[in-house]
């Protein structure tokens, strides 16, 4: 009975309370209906000038942490980062570029997920983020594309939700993700994490 006594517990799958994960995606449902409709407007007016616009996207990355607070529930905050640029060339040869805006929607969102499959090595969940979103803007010229900085073109804040239909962890103490997401967070997304 001693040798039982002095044995450390078995710890289990449902012990690990703590949840830390990164991600990454192609760019979110808003963030590419912010940059298309930027887009789509300036091919409009410059399509009248006889210029081009070209609107490039560089992912979307994230950071999450969560609490298991049941074995159904989680809550914690998610925070995303959205990057794109929209090129305008003065001719239409894409040869001589007239300005460069570069776009920066950052959001922080608490988030909760609920989990309806729970097993050792795989969870499948829906989630909810709702809080608040910022998008920086600047423009560049060529004759200051030296300077790391370029004109303000007027950051806001906005109000940033997500929705998760569906997403998969496969693993323990270490795993990979996928989701798909409707709002802030990138339509699909994969990342790591690790709990603890």
């Amino acid at each position: 009975m001693a040798t039982f006594a002095q044995e450390k517990p078995i710890r289990l799958h449902s012990d690990l309370h703590h949840e830390f994960g990164v991600s990454a995606g192609p760019n979110s449902i808003v963030g590419g209906t912010v940059y298309g409709t930027v887009g789509v407007f300036s091919a409009l007016f410059s399509g009248l000038g006889n210029q081009r616009t070209q609107l490039r996207y560089y992912g979307e990355y994230g950071l999450h942490y969560y609490y298991q607070v049941t074995h159904w529930c989680q809550v914690g905050v998610k925070t995303t980062l959205d990057v794109a640029t929209l090129t305008r060339y003065s001719d239409t040869m894409y040869s001589t570029i007239n300005k460069i805006d570069k776009y920066l929607l950052l959001s922080v969102m608490p988030s909760v997920r609920f989990t309806y499959l729970n097993r050792p090595w795989v969870r499948l969940y829906s989630g909810l983020d709702v809080g608040c979103g910022y998008l920086f803007s600047t423009t560049q010229t060529p004759e200051k594309a030296s300077s790391e900085e370029g004109e303000n073109n007027g950051n806001n804040f906005l109000f940033a939700f997500n929705v998760t239909p569906i997403g998969v962890n496969v693993g323990k103490r270490f795993f990979g993700m996928a989701e798909i997401n409707i709002g802030y967070d990138s339509w699909f997304k994969v990342g790591l994490g690790c709990r603890w």
